[in-house]
């Protein structure tokens, strides 16, 4: 290993004094470097950054297909051969500071005036931050190595859930400027960074839950996702918050095939149909105030041999046709912002979206909701359409596929741009 190398992980160590060729004889402990997650990361002068060229070295290799088959593959075998664990460790490894590298080039191509916003600075100085502590990292080789690299990775999906509402946050701003924010054009960004975020944290989560197992999953997948605890858990959280920022809520009544159970991912789940039910309560009560019981929403589960499908119907008035295509905008909102009764964060990590960035559970948000939505149900090969009544309400179409098959991801990691030409992507090869 070069010196260089040696000396970087030497100033990520506690003891900042310790020599560089001791690394050589031993092994410094992942949990024993500096708090790098919870830490705000070290400044970065501008000269070291403009000719250091390793982020634009690692966004110019070509990533790793993730694909379904593999993730099943790997996660059945490494319930028996801890090879397998420490295989995954190394791709993860391998590539996260690939995808990171790629969204940072996305950043630094954009406006001035954008990447100066103190929300966007800060999403680029954590995604600079991780990016150097993984392509710092010694390679995982051993079983105790690994649990450490888990902690660490670990901490890495927790400090980056605030991202999301930080890129919301600065998008806001930015639109705002009189002169400069009808000139953006960020949705293509916007898009690039959000099914990135996607990827890497199925990526990370995948290799985090095949050391620490679960009964009845599959690393990150639910083998066995019951539709109906995954409704009623939706309709709990959105019913809450209802209550707490009107005072009411409407019904919801759930038909169908309600014991059906699909392999896949509960926290996407969870998020999409939080977000539709949040957004149908939402309606239903501001469209029906003269004090009267609000109609209820109809939750209707329709199960096939490949996939499964969810309609939510609500009486919320339905939305004009000229603004249907605006909802998969990232931040077109009808929320007034100067009014915090109805604001929220948009996290999509717990169940509590918003709640680790400090936001009260409310109605509405940053405009990420939707649109968010559609790209976790298109990342795993679905769709979510909105059909609207305007004057009587709207029905929201969310359909799923099973996560068994030859899935793999399509476009999850475009190449920053500029860096096209070099940026084909590779499959990873199945053991």
């Amino acid at each position: 290993m070069p010196l260089r190398t040696l000396s970087r992980l030497c100033r990520l160590h506690n003891h900042v004094d310790l020599p560089a060729h001791s690394l050589l004889h031993s092994a410094i402990p992942l949990t024993s470097m500096r708090q790098v997650w919870t830490d705000a990361p070290g400044p970065v002068t501008p000269e070291s950054a403009f000719y250091d060229s390793t982020v634009e070295q690692y966004a110019l290799q070509p990533i790793e297909i993730l694909s379904l088959r593999q993730m099943l593959e790997f996660g059945r075998a490494a319930l028996y051969n801890n090879s397998f664990v420490l295989d995954s460790a190394c791709r993860v490894q391998r590539e996260l500071p690939k995808r990171l590298a790629r969204r940072l080039m996305d950043l630094q191509f954009l406006p001035y005036i954008v990447v100066t916003n103190p929300h966007i600075k800060r999403v680029y100085d954590s995604y600079q931050h991780a990016f150097e502590t993984l392509h710092n990292l010694p390679q995982v080789r051993t079983v105790e190595q690994n649990a450490e690299f888990t902690v660490l990775l670990k901490r890495l999906v927790d400090e980056h859930a605030p991202m999301l509402d930080a890129l919301a946050a600065g998008l806001r701003e930015c639109n705002s400027k009189a002169f400069v924010g009808p000139k953006l054009q960020l949705n293509s960004f916007l898009e690039n960074m959000l099914t990135s975020r996607i990827s890497r944290r199925v990526l990370a989560e995948q290799h985090i839950n095949l050391h620490n197992r679960r009964p009845g999953y599959i690393g990150v997948i639910c083998t066995h996702l019951n539709l109906c605890d995954a409704v009623d858990f939706a309709v709990q959280r959105a019913t809450q918050v209802s209550r707490e920022t009107y005072g009411v809520a409407p019904e919801v009544t759930c038909t169908g095939d309600l014991q059906s159970t699909i392999p896949y991912i509960p926290t996407h789940l969870d998020y999409m149909l939080y977000e539709l039910l949040k957004n149908a309560m939402r309606a239903v009560v501001e469209s029906h105030r003269d004090g009267l019981r609000p109609p209820a929403i109809h939750i209707r589960v329709c199960e096939a041999d490949t996939d499964v499908t969810f309609r939510i119907s609500d009486q919320g008035g339905g939305i004009l046709a000229d603004d249907l295509s605006k909802v998969w905008q990232y931040g077109y909102t009808t929320i007034n912002h100067q009014d915090s009764s109805t604001f929220s964060g948009t996290s999509d990590t717990n169940p509590a979206w918003g709640a680790e960035s400090g936001a009260q559970y409310r109605m509405g948000g940053l405009g990420f909701g939707l649109p968010m939505s559609r790209l976790y149900a298109e990342y795993f090969g679905g769709r979510l359409q909105l059909v609207s009544m305007p004057g009587y309400g709207i029905d929201a179409y969310l359909n799923l596929k099973r996560l068994e098959g030859d899935w793999q991801e399509q476009h999850a990691e475009p190449a920053a741009p500029l860096l096209t030409a070099s940026g084909d992507d590779t499959r990873w090869n199945a053991r």
